[in-house]
């Protein structure tokens, strides 16, 4: 398969128009708007943002045959285009590693492993999104967080972005997105960016396997939250995961939160490489004094 040898850190300093080649969920409906005025904010200037894992991945097990995934591929991606005006894509696949694994090793210990089929044609996929849409590769981290980066950037920078996928963790991303399974044109502001987030916090995700309070589901977490304002939702949230007695709540929102910037994530790699650092002295330290007692 081949490897990108770009560097996703200067995808916006170095824009390129993507020209086709080719002929989630939201946890409660007041916190995510459908705006057909979405429309009106796009132009040719916007960048269009993807999270592709899930296009590749529903190619690769409608069929293993490789024109079949191309097919598939290239007609959700022709799709987005149309409908994101031809903005200036961006496309984030799966890479190697990933740090929560690091930080919480039983992160998606709970799915199955895929079969070597399976693998292989997602294998083909990503690569035709990398050779075919050029496509970054999230080394370390999940495409959605090297979405979230860009959609950072491109905020701070003042240019008009677009999120595209279906992953309900982009919703903590605030800004202009597209549902391209559901054809639905949203909207989050800072504020249901910030409730999408606080709410999942208190649910868990069973299918990254990320802990959350037994007993709570969307309604429930909706109840909780309604009403509190921004600046105390962490705070209810704490409460609410204390009153239960169910562990650390900080775990949770580590493993939940998308990244925003290559500094949080450059401190996060920092930060395990010393509690490797440190566990690594306490072995020897242990060891050293059984010695000792022998």
């Amino acid at each position: 398969m081949q490897t990108s040898t770009k560097n996703p850190t200067e995808v916006l300093q170095q824009p390129v128009v993507q020209e086709s080649k080719a002929p989630t969920e939201v946890l409660q409906q007041p916190v995510v708007q459908e705006s057909p005025a979405v429309l009106d904010t796009i132009s040719t200037d916007s960048l269009v943002l993807v999270d592709a894992d899930s296009i590749y991945f529903r190619a690769a097990c409608i069929s293993s045959k490789k024109n079949d995934i191309r097919k598939s591929i290239d007609h959700t991606m022709s799709e987005i285009e149309a409908t994101c005006m031809m903005g200036k894509l961006r496309v984030a696949v799966k890479g190697k590693g990933n740090f929560r694994k690091d930080m919480y090793p039983e992160y998606k210990a709970n799915r199955k492993e895929l079969d070597e089929k399976l693998v292989k044609s997602l294998a083909y996929g990503i690569e035709h999104m990398i050779s075919y849409y050029d496509a970054f590769q999230a080394d370390g981290m999940e495409a959605d967080d090297l979405v979230s980066i860009w959609a950072y950037e491109a905020r701070e920078l003042e240019k008009p972005y677009f999120v595209v996928g279906i992953d309900k963790d982009l919703l903590q991303i605030p800004g202009n997105h597209y549902n391209f399974n559901k054809q639905v044109h949203t909207f989050v502001d800072d504020d249901a960016a910030n409730l999408n987030l606080n709410l999942q916090c208190l649910i868990g995700d069973n299918s990254d396997n990320i802990p959350g309070i037994k007993g709570i589901g969307k309604v429930k977490a909706a109840k909780i939250l309604d009403g509190v304002p921004m600046d105390k939702r962490w705070d209810r949230v704490k409460q609410e995961w204390k009153s239960h007695n169910a562990g650390d709540p900080d775990v949770s929102r580590r493993l939940l939160t998308m990244l925003k910037s290559w500094k949080e994530y450059d401190d996060i790699r920092q930060h395990i490489q010393d509690q490797a650092t440190v566990c690594e002295q306490d072995v020897r330290s242990e060891r050293q004094e059984d010695i000792q007692e022998s």
